[in-house]
């Protein structure tokens, strides 16, 4: 996390940049994921399914490496978009290639959008930058399928890597599935009702304001698969949330909710600062909510896709079934104990 990460997610938490420097340096000698640099694709000819995921309001691409990580680990390439329209925390790219040579990139810094003074303006801007998140989305399909084709381009983040190269003819496009957390699930909905290449879609604790007037979209997306799993805290606390929600979940999309649970228990902030959303209330540990929604993914995906996805731990979701509802809050339904 260089400088400008550091500002725009100080700024977003509303404390001093020193503060959140100091709090990285405390905990980061004990961060650690298990997973090797640069490691050479596995040898073989066998194609791995592939993710392309939406990142929520205010976050980045490498917010949730927890998440990515537990999927690469089972065999599934995942593609982490940044998005360009001033709802990451910060991002950046170079404006042409003497810049890059130079290293002077340009920022785009988290655009704050008020939710109070005017719902109208908020849900204009919100709507453009769907727009732009649908098509950074369908973009980096385009660019999974050029690397498939062993149509590289230079690798700007780590000129090094042989990665691109390797996975060459690697990738299962066919049955490619779009993933987004908060207001990253409302772009994979925005982003398969344009783009039928999306075979499946992974709506995680989705932030739909961004949809409350589209009233062809449910019917467009009524033939997509879709899984819908939700944290139990920030559905109930989003008045209207689910009224849009339930539009756009059709009888056969699969749809949890983790009791207690946090918007956060999807990305890694609960590791770095802890849990810091509603604290008035009981939580479900963070990294057993974490591990929850992972293996749910999981096992949607071991659903849809078969043996290419390496997952098989059922087990630990019928340990945790208690946790667990089949339904997109915990007011509308009963638990699920049998299904799981």
């Amino acid at each position: 996390m260089d400088n400008d990460y550091l500002q725009g997610f100080s700024a977003i938490l509303g404390i001093w940049p020193i503060f959140l420097r100091t709090a990285l340096r405390w905990v980061g000698d004990d961060l650690r994921i298990p997973g090797v640099w640069n490691a050479d694709v596995l040898e073989g000819t066998q194609q791995f399914p592939t993710v392309v995921l939406s990142h929520g309001l205010s976050a980045c691409r490498f917010l949730y490496s927890s998440l990515c990580m537990q999927l690469a680990s089972h065999g599934i390439v995942v593609a982490a978009v940044e998005h360009k329209d001033e709802s990451a925390a910060s991002t950046f790219f170079y404006e042409n290639e003497s810049k890059y040579l130079s290293g002077k990139k340009s920022t785009i810094i988290f655009r704050t959008v008020s939710a109070t003074s005017d719902t109208g303006h908020q849900l204009l801007v919100r709507r453009r930058q769907l727009d732009i998140r649908a098509s950074e989305c369908s973009r980096a399909l385009d660019f999974l399928i050029g690397v498939n084709e062993g149509r590289c381009c230079e690798n700007l983040l780590d000129p090094e890597t042989k990665i691109l190269e390797q996975l060459k003819g690697r990738l299962d496009l066919e049955t490619a599935s779009l993933m987004g957390h908060s207001f990253g699930g409302a772009t994979t909905l925005v982003t398969a009702a344009k783009d039928d290449r999306f075979k499946q879609l992974i709506v995680l604790d989705s932030w739909l304001f961004g949809l409350k007037n589209e009233e062809n979209m449910p019917k467009v997306l009524a033939k997509v698969p879709k899984l819908f799993l939700n944290a139990d805290y920030f559905q109930l606390d989003l008045k209207g949330n689910l009224d849009i929600m339930r539009k756009l979940v059709s009888p056969t999309d699969s749809k949890f909710t983790v009791k207690k649970s946090t918007h956060e228990q999807f990305c890694d902030s609960p590791n770095i600062i802890g849990l810091r959303l509603n604290r008035d209330k009981p939580r479900i540990d963070g990294n057993l909510g974490l591990r929850i929604n992972t293996h749910i993914v999981l096992r949607y995906l071991k659903e849809r896709l078969g043996d290419s996805v390496k997952w098989d731990n059922g087990n630990f979701l019928q340990e945790n079934a208690d946790h667990i509802i089949s339904d997109i809050s915990v007011q509308e339904t009963t638990q699920l104990s049998t299904k799981l």
